[in-house]
């Protein structure tokens, strides 16, 4: 399906107004432009990815907006919210081989910069997947790839000049792990980096809305995500700040295909698009009336389009060439551990009682 660069959507539900109509992009903090619009892809689970992990729902064939008529309607909503999230990403991960062009436009300092790359994920369980974003901001390029072949996952970053490269065992978090997935979730290794970690971390960690669209004619599902007021708290907190930073989101808008393609049938449940909004406060004035009044600005808009089905690729298009050497790589494994709950010391231990 194609879906083209400037596209309306209409929805049923007030909560992401923001696709209704167009808006002025507000000058932001003068951060440097590069570090941000290399990063905000994957700023949601890079933000949040320190917080303890709360239980799945189990993932239900189809998701519906609940009615609004009951008392506890909110409720059934954010689970039906919870439910159409984890059939998502089970598409994603379970479903079969997809490439897809990406684009990103993102807003800061008073200016829009564009960003363009592919996606491409096997599928079928097996954890590999290509994500590679390209930019300029006039005062160079920058670049982000994430890749895993189901073994390795490396995200390297290339802002300014300067490079980063950071690196997942993804195979040992099973391995590690005694558990035995359930089933409504994944394998530990199928849950790192893509647009399945962020999906996650938008399901585990924000207060969820659904409801109808339509995009170009299109019928959608439009969840809405966002951030509740304590646990924004709880992130100044960890990272040592006195106030929310305009450029981090607090409501992210996910819009999810309820069709497929015509003659395929392919491409239910895919993501198309994804808005950032953050908070604004406004300038400070002398009239009670006017003070602190937050409001919110959109800072990232992701936009995925040729999405097609493709045969599996092999599995040396998903394996990293590390062409910097003098680059020493930060493990991040032992993170992932702790973020899913992995307790390796006790399972050392249990294997020399074996």
């Amino acid at each position: 399906m194609k879906i083209d660069r400037y596209k309306r959507l209409t929805s049923d539900s007030k909560t992401c107004s923001g696709f209704m109509a167009g808006f002025t992009p507000r000058r932001g903090p003068a951060w440097r432009s590069g570090l941000i619009t290399t990063t905000i892809v994957l700023l949601t689970f890079s933000l949040l990815n320190r917080l303890p992990a709360v239980a799945q729902e189990p993932a239900a064939e189809t998701a519906t907006p609940a009615q609004a008529n009951p008392p506890d309607a909110p409720l059934q909503n954010q689970e039906a919210a919870k439910k159409l999230l984890q059939r998502v990403i089970f598409q994603l991960a379970s479903g079969p081989a997809f490439e897809s062009k990406v684009r990103q436009r993102v807003w800061t300092s008073g200016r829009e910069v564009v960003g363009v790359g592919t996606y491409e994920q096997s599928g079928q369980a097996t954890g590999q997947f290509n994500f590679q974003m390209t930019m300029h901001d006039g005062e160079g390029k920058h670049t982000l790839q994430q890749i895993s072949d189901g073994r390795l996952a490396w995200t390297r970053t290339e802002v300014a000049g300067q490079i980063s490269l950071r690196r997942v065992d993804v195979a040992r978090l099973d391995e590690w792990s005694n558990a035995t997935p359930a089933e409504a979730s994944l394998p530990l290794r199928l849950r790192v980096g893509g647009w399945i970690e962020m999906f996650e971390q938008i399901q585990r960690d924000h207060q969820l809305h659904v409801a109808s669209g339509k995009l170009q004619g299109q019928p959608v599902w439009v969840v809405t995500a966002t951030l509740p007021e304590a646990k924004q708290d709880e992130l100044i907190q960890i990272y040592g700040r006195t106030e929310w930073p305009t450029l981090y989101p607090v409501k992210i808008c996910v819009v999810v295909s309820k069709v497929g393609n015509k003659d395929s049938g392919f491409g239910k449940f895919m993501p198309l698009r994804i808005e950032h909004w953050s908070r604004e406060v406004a300038e400070p004035s002398d009239s009670p009336a006017e003070q602190v009044n937050h409001s919110e600005r959109l800072i990232s808009l992701v936009e995925l389009y040729s999405i097609r089905q493709i045969a599996p690729p092999p599995i040396e298009r998903f394996r990293f060439e590390n062409r910097d050497a003098e680059v020493n790589f930060i493990n991040e494994t032992e993170r992932y551990l702790n973020q899913f709950g992995v307790n390796v010391a006790a399972f050392e231990q249990a294997q020399r009682h074996w």
